[in-house]
């Protein structure tokens, strides 16, 4: 029997977009008025959650946005350009990655 203990953490993705891109994706996601202005803004909140995620163990997996193709692929999956598409895009690239972790 394996003790939960010596189990690897998840690998846990987080969105992430680079500053050239943000204006655009601010734009195309349908939620974009809820994030911050600015990129710095938004990359202090990414870099925060991404060192607390770090620090408990866990291997985080910076998944790339690109404002140009994000809005098909929401399209050819049947979800919107906001929450709900950056979660199942960032779970997909993270499942492609490192496999099903159940």
């Amino acid at each position: 029997m394996i003790n939960q203990d010596d189990k690897p953490l998840r690998a846990i993705g987080a969105y992430w977009i680079d500053e050239v891109d943000y204006p655009a994706a601010l734009k195309i996601f349908d939620d974009g008025n809820t994030l911050p202005r600015s990129w710095k803004e938004w990359l202090k909140i990414a870099e925060e959650m991404e060192s607390g995620l770090k620090a408990y163990g866990h291997p985080v997996m910076r998944v790339r946005i690109d404002p140009a193709t994000f809005p098909a692929w929401c399209v050819a999956r049947g979800t919107t350009p906001g929450r709900p598409g950056r979660k199942m895009f960032v779970a997909e690239a993270v499942k492609e990655r490192y496999g099903d972790q159940d």
